[in-house]
C-alpha cells in the first residue's frame, strides 16, 4: 500500500513541475476522482458502512471530493497570522524527543544489536515497575550474558 502511495505521490509531482504536459490530457486521472476505487477497493456510496474501516473509508473520500470541489481562491487563500502561529507551535511542541520505554522497545534494541540502550530501557522500566524490578534485573543478566 506504501509503494502505491508513493507512486501516486511521484506522479502528482510530476503534474506538478509539468504542466503544460498536463493540459493536453482530455480525461481526469481515476485517482483524483476516487483514490480508493483505483487501488481496487469497492465502495458502495448508497450503502452505510457498518464496520470502522468502511465508515473511515468512506469519510477519507468524502473528504478528498470536497477539496477537490474548492474554488482555486479558496486553497491558495492567505491564513490569518494568529492562526499560523498556534499551528506552529503546536508543531514546535511536537518534534521533541521522547524515549519509548516499554518492553517491546528492549526487545527492539535486542533486535537491532544495541544491547546497551536495551539494558537502559530495562533498568528504566525496573525504576517504573518496582514490581518487576527482578524480573527486568533478570532480563539484564541473560543480556549481559550473552
Amino acid at each position: 500500500m506504501a509503494e502505491a502511495i508513493e507512486r501516486v505521490l511521484e506522479k502528482e509531482e510530476e503534474q506538478i513541475k509539468e504542466p503544460a504536459a498536463n493540459a493536453d490530457l482530455l480525461f481526469e486521472p481515476y485517482h483524483t476522482v476516487d483514490y480508493f476505487a483505483s487501488q481496487g477497493i469497492k465502495l458502495s456510496q448508497e450503502e452505510v458502512p457498518k464496520d470502522k474501516f468502511g465508515k473511515q473509508l468512506k469519510s477519507f473520500t468524502e473528504w478528498l471530493k470536497t477539496l477537490k470541489r474548492l474554488p482555486a481562491t479558496e486553497v491558495t487563500k492567505e491564513i490569518d497570522t494568529s492562526a499560523e502561529s498556534k499551528v506552529q507551535h503546536l508543531a514546535e511542541d511536537s518534534v521533541h524527543s521522547s524515549d519509548v520505554v516499554t518492553e517491546a522497545m528492549a526487545e527492539v534494541w535486542i533486535k537491532q544489536g544495541n544491547r546497551e540502550k536495551a539494558i537502559e530501557t530495562y533498568n528504566k522500566l525496573g525504576l517504573l515497575n518496582p514490581s518487576k524490578k527482578a524480573y527486568f534485573a533478570g532480563l539484564i543478566e541473560n543480556l549481559k550474558r550473552s
